[in-house]
């Protein structure tokens, strides 16, 4: 007898034009672009073709990665089910996986500085039990290219309560807000600079009921979200110059997977207190984690 699959509802598809758009902005894009470019100068300049065979290899392997990007991502497909969130995708070869939600351990929203204008982000995720290999980073990937609205919205499958009042406000502030703006993050101190001259605004965290918050990066922007209770150990480190400048910087460890939770150059003494105070609140939180009823949630 056929096994029943549980319905699904649709909540978003990948458009063909926009996946193709992200793939020409990418930073691979652009580094193949230089790199041709580069490699017709020299040929023309030396009057030696030999250069392009000895390019070929480098070549091929950039437009190979750029051509599996969209092959993989093509038609790309979110739905829930009550077995979690269903991901649909690929052109060559369709990739059905089922996600569930008590399984993520750590999400990260980024985008690229080529993505700014049309405010794309790509959403990916570390879940327990898919490991670090090649098929499973393909399989974190919970949305490759999509609007803020979109990027949210995957994010609510995943980790439906942040536990906090305003949502939104807290989450845009870690999208796009640096230390100019109020907003309740914890920032790098000015005197980190030195370390960090474009990015050091933006560098800091902030802890809802439910999650830890990390935001860092200016020309490629990351903001991370761990729930409390994933969080596996947590670590500090301090290389010459940060200790000079009393500074250091916070991580946090998941499972393996694309999403490496971190924020640097946080003044030594709010890193030491977050330390301290996260490893109680993921204590707190595993004690008192129940079970997964996220579909539930989402109809609140």
């Amino acid at each position: 007898m056929a096994s029943l699959e549980a319905p699904q509802v649709p909540v978003l598809t990948v458009p063909l034009g926009r996946l193709i758009a992200s793939v020409v902005r990418s930073g691979a894009m652009i580094t193949l672009l230089l790199w041709a470019a580069g490699v017709v100068v020299v040929m023309i300049v030396t009057g030696e073709f030999a250069v392009i065979s000895a390019s070929l290899p480098a070549v091929l392997g950039a437009g190979g990665y750029l051509f599996n990007r969209v092959t993989g991502e093509f038609d790309f497909r979110v739905a829930i089910s009550p077995d979690g969130v269903r991901l649909r995708h690929g052109m060559l070869e369709t990739r059905s996986q089922t996600i569930p939600p008590g399984r993520v351990q750590a999400v990260r929203l980024v985008q690229s500085v080529l993505w700014r204008d049309r405010d794309w982000w790509r959403v990916q995720l570390n879940v327990a039990g898919y490991g670090g290999g090649e098929g499973d980073e393909k399989n974190s990937v919970l949305l490759p290219v999509g609007t803020r609205e979109e990027a949210l919205t995957v994010l609510s499958l995943v980790l439906p309560d942040l536990g906090v009042d305003e949502p939104r406000r807290v989450l845009d502030a870690g999208l796009d807000g640096d230390s100019r703006h109020e907003s309740s993050y914890v920032t790098a101190p000015r005197r980190t600079r030195i370390l960090d001259p474009v990015a050091w605004r933006r560098n800091g965290f902030t802890v809802t009921g439910r999650a830890l918050l990390m935001r860092r990066g200016r020309m490629v922007k990351i903001l991370d979200v761990v729930p409390h209770e994933r969080t596996q150990s947590l670590a500090l480190s301090q290389g010459p110059w940060q200790r000079r400048l009393g500074v250091a910087s916070f991580q946090v460890h998941s499972t393996e997977g694309p999403v490496h939770p971190e924020v640097p150059h946080l003044d030594a003494a709010d890193a030491a207190q977050l330390m301290t105070e996260q490893a109680r609140r993921a204590r707190t939180a595993r004690a008192a984690a129940g079970p997964e009823r996220w579909m539930e949630r989402q109809g609140e």
